[in-house]
Order: C-alpha cells, then sequence, then structure tokens
C-alpha cells in the first residue's frame, strides 16, 4: 500500500492511473484519514492504483511535487498530475476521485 518516490515516478513515467495520499505519521488528521483511504483501496477494484506516501521519508520528492500541507491526496493520470485535494475526506469522495480518474 505504501509507495516510495522512485517506485511511484515509474508508474507515472508509465502513464498508469494512480492516486497517492500523502501523509506523516505525526499529522492528526492524516491519521483519521489514512484508514478511510486504506479502505477503499482494499475494496478498489478498477484499473486505478491507490497507495500511500510518507512525506517524512521523502520529503524531497513531496517538496518536488509541491505538497505543503497534509493529508494530500494527488491524482495521476498520462503522466501528469490531474487533481489535488488537501484536507481530510469521507470514503465517499475518495471513491468519487476513483471515479473521475477512471474516465480521464
Amino acid at each position: 500500500m505504501e509507495i516510495s518516490a522512485k517506485e511511484l515516478q515509474e508508474k507515472i513515467n508509465n502513464n498508469e492511473k494512480v492516486i497517492v495520499e500523502f501523509f506523516a505519521n505525526w499529522c492528526n488528521p492524516c491519521s483519521m484519514m489514512k484508514p478511510v483511504f486504506e479502505r477503499v483501496a482494499l475494496n478498489n477494484d478498477t484499473e486505478v492504483q491507490m497507495y500511500t506516501m510518507d512525506i517524512d521519508q521523502n520529503r524531497d520528492y513531496a517538496q518536488t511535487l509541491g505538497i505543503r500541507s497534509i493529508p494530500t491526496v494527488k491524482l495521476f493520470s498520462n503522466g501528469n498530475v490531474t487533481d489535488t485535494v488537501v484536507g481530510v475526506m469521507n470514503e465517499e469522495k475518495i471513491k468519487s476521485l476513483v471515479n473521475n480518474l477512471i474516465t480521464e
């Protein structure tokens, strides 16, 4: 479920559809959202791949992507960021992001 910067960059370069939740262990809002995101990911049976990334372990990469607040979710399609959502989301919102990425 957790992905490294190198692994994510490979998926982006391969034009895969990917959603990543950027978090930190010390972040209380992240602690609330991570289990919800993971539940959606476990039940996801689409071509969209879902991962989490710890910004403390991937600090330079997070800065490259312009992440300034967490939790942040970024959607990648065709080698580009197609959407960014900052803040805690419920299960329905996360599912809608997956559906939006499917149709791109």
